[in-house]
């Protein structure tokens, strides 16, 4: 596989000069099998994120996926992408000028295919345009904070705030910057059919408990043996948990995201069938419903035989469902499936009356004393008068 310059400029002898693949084949002295590879077809790049304290857990999390969002608001990618010298996309700066970038910025760019240009470090100008731009996004955007509550809404918050933001003369040119974008937009690069996939990838390791560690919080993995060693696949909004099969054990939203995720009951009921004492001492023994806690309160062989009539119910009912019934009837006594049949008899349907005129009014709505009937059919023995 060659290195990421190797690719960008192939792809770039391709597109912008557009040399044929023999050409470009006696340029780089590559085979022509190589070069096509590179040229015309769909490159698989995974970026790497350099793991650092900041937005997200990882900091180039929030740029390569913020300028995915942006070009896909855009409808394309534009030719060139002028950046400051931020640390999440540029390593170092070399003798000269030249740029390092990151492994993670530079697939990036090659998926994408814009050219960067960075702002010279010895020239303030250009910086304090850069600047004067986040200035004023920061004042019209953010000043007074937003309130919102996930961070798609404010994705979609700002991009009808900036929308609305082209309905005003541009400052240099005094034309409309509408009108300036509707004729800048045919230049953009297609999009690609498929957002890169943008991920990393790191081993974790199962404890005695069965949890492992993302993000500074311990999440509960089911269907494995503890200790055990696992790998964490994540994105910026969630993680996947893969055993060394590749199986996937658990898949949920990162902590920072604030999502509420469902606790899977069925898989926790499971586990405490094969140790029933362990049910008043759990940690999800806090967030069962106050009636389910009294049901499967009693001595472990009866736990266990309710745990897995619960796990069967859970198909039909919801737990909290199941709960609510139980603080109405106070029925504590009763097994899973009786309660299931109950449950269901309540919300059974039974149709309306038909509309009629054949049957007598002295007969509607005439309930049968069965006394009377069974004396009538054994009137000895039912103590009825006989003739």
């Amino acid at each position: 596989m060659l290195a990421m310059p190797e690719m960008n400029r192939i792809r770039k002898l391709r597109e912008k000069k557009g040399l044929s693949i023999a050409e470009i084949s006696r340029e780089t002295g590559y085979n022509w099998r190589t070069v096509k590879k590179y040229a015309d077809g769909d490159i698989s790049v995974q970026p790497t994120i350099k793991r650092k304290k900041g937005m997200m857990e990882e900091e180039g999390y929030g740029q390569i996926i913020g300028l995915t969002q942006l070009f896909r608001q855009a409808g394309g990618v534009p030719k060139a992408l002028r950046i400051d010298n931020l640390s999440a996309a540029i390593v170092s700066i070399r003798k000269g000028g030249e740029r390092r970038f990151t492994e993670a910025f530079e697939k990036f760019q090659l998926y994408y295919r814009f050219d960067v240009q960075v702002c010279n470090p010895y020239s303030g100008h250009e910086k304090g345009n850069a600047e004067r731009k986040v200035y004023y996004t920061r004042n019209l955007c953010f000043i007074p904070a937003p309130l919102m509550e996930s961070d798609p809404e404010l994705v979609e918050w700002l991009h009808r705030k900036m929308v609305e933001d082209r309905n005003r003369p541009h400052y240099e040119k005094g034309r409309w910057i509408e009108e300036l974008w509707q004729e800048e937009q045919p230049e953009l690069l297609a999009l690609p059919e498929q957002d890169l996939p943008i991920f990393s990838l790191d081993h974790a390791y199962v404890n005695q408990y069965g949890e492992v560690m993302v993000d500074g919080k311990a999440f509960v993995v089911h269907g494995l043996s503890v200790p055990n060693r696992v790998l964490v696949k994540k994105e910026w909004n969630r993680f996947v948990v893969f055993s060394s099969d590749g199986d996937v054990h658990l898949e949920a939203p990162r902590p920072y995201t604030n999502v509420k995720r469902e606790i899977p009951w069925k898989e926790i009921f499971a586990e405490w069938e094969t140790k029933p004492r362990v049910v008043g001492h759990s940690r999800y023994r806090t967030y069962l419903p106050e009636a389910i806690r009294t049901y499967l309160a009693g001595p472990p062989p009866q736990v266990v035989a309710r745990l897995k009539g619960l796990r069967a119910l859970l198909d039909r009912h919801t737990l909290y469902e199941i709960a609510q019934w139980l603080e109405e009837s106070q029925r504590w006594d009763l097994a899973p499936h009786e309660i299931g049949v109950l449950m269901e008899a309540k919300h059974s349907y039974y149709p309306d009356k038909w509309e009629e005129s054949y049957t007598p009014s002295v007969l509607i709505d005439y309930e049968t004393d069965l006394t009377v009937y069974d004396q009538r059919l054994h009137p000895a023995r039912e103590g009825g008068v006989q003739r």
